[in-house]
Parts: C-alpha cells; structure tokens; sequence
C-alpha cells in the first residue's frame, strides 16, 4: 500500500482530458463556440431567471485559482451552456464522456472523476468545483497535481493505495480509449501499466 495525503464549450473539453488523461485523461468539459455577452459573463451571471447555482465572483476565483480573469469567464460560459442550472449530476458527467471517448467505455472513468471532483459528496458538481479541480491539474505545483492524482487512485479515501485501487483505474482508462479489447488482453496490459504505476506512485509518496 502508499500512503499519501491525501470556443466556449470548447474551453470545457480541454479541461477533462488533464481532469481524464493527464492522469491520463482529463480535459473534456471544453469544446466549443465562443461569443455572446461580457463584462465578465454579467460578473459570473446575477440573473435569477432558471433556478441556478451560482459560483463566487470572478475576483474570488481570480484569487483562489490560478486562471486569469478572462479564461474563468470563457469557462463559465462554457460551463453554464452545458449545465444552466449550474450544477453537474453524474448521468450527465458519463453523457459528456462518451461524446468526447465514443469508441470505448468511459462509464467507471467518469464516475471516478465525477467522485474526485464532487468535494462536497453530494452528488453534484458545481462550476466552483470545477474551475478549482481544472486549476489544480492543469495549472497547479507539482504538489496540488500529485494530490489530485492521489486522490483519484485512493478510491476507498482511506488514504492509503492498494494494487486493486491502481488496478481498477488503469483498467477504467483502458476501457475509455477501447472498449473492444479482449478481457485477457486487457488484464494483461492493465497489470503491467499496474506495476509501473505502483512504483511511480512508491517513488513521490
């Protein structure tokens, strides 16, 4: 075991390939269209028109992320046109993973995630815990990414990591690239990508 401690869409999608692949893969929540309002997205949307969940201000996440002020407003935008009511649910995390992996089965990877970033352990994500998971791993020291990463493998949030842990994460990556590999060929390749895992992770912990 380790121990540890534990174009508006298009900006979303580039952020669940590092949240998905630089682990390896996480940077899908951004692709596509850019356009529409400013003055910093209404500073990050006032209008109560659809019951949403808004985040803080785009000072405080300027203050608590390390993304510039434009790229937190082109991220919002983004966000808030995939999710208007502000909050992400697991079915729809899986939805955009299949868009953005449609030749495997990326179900167990988004879950496990969707887990990672769901801080409050209610079942949703918000842009808050989004932009502030995205920063960190795409943006973050090389302490915050190792943590995030850590995380993400401590499945049972024990604070400690097991093979199976490792096992089944790298087996979920696999399964999200290619769903047709033969359940021998995968457990063989899973098991070699375990071991060489088990020692980078042995090495930073």
């Amino acid at each position: 075991m380790i121990g540890g401690s534990a174009s508006c869409t298009r900006p979303l999608h580039q952020a669940l390939i590092p949240l998905a692949v630089s682990v390896p893969p996480a940077a899908l929540f951004i692709s596509g269209k850019t356009g529409g309002r400013s003055e910093m997205e209404e500073e990050l949307d006032t209008q109560p028109a659809l019951e949403r969940t808004r985040p803080p201000s785009i000072e405080t996440l300027f203050e608590i992320t390390n993304f510039s002020r434009r790229e937190i407003q082109q991220l919002y935008r983004s966000f808030k046109e995939l999710w208007p009511n502000g909050t992400v649910a697991l079915e729809q995390f899986h939805t955009l993973y299949a868009t953005v992996f449609p030749e495997g089965d990326s179900k167990a990877y988004a879950e496990l995630v969707f887990r990672n970033i769901d801080q409050a352990r209610n079942g949703s994500v918000t842009f808050l815990d989004f932009i502030t998971n995205y920063s960190k791993i795409s943006k973050g020291s090389l302490d915050e990414r190792l943590d995030w990463i850590y995380t993400l493998y401590d499945t049972n949030r024990i604070g400690y990591i097991g093979y199976n842990e490792i096992f089944n994460v790298v087996k979920s990556m696999y399964q999200m690239v290619d769903a047709s590999l033969k359940p021998a060929v995968l457990a063989t390749i899973c098991r070699q990508h375990t071991k060489v895992v088990f020692k980078v992770l042995t090495f930073f912990c």
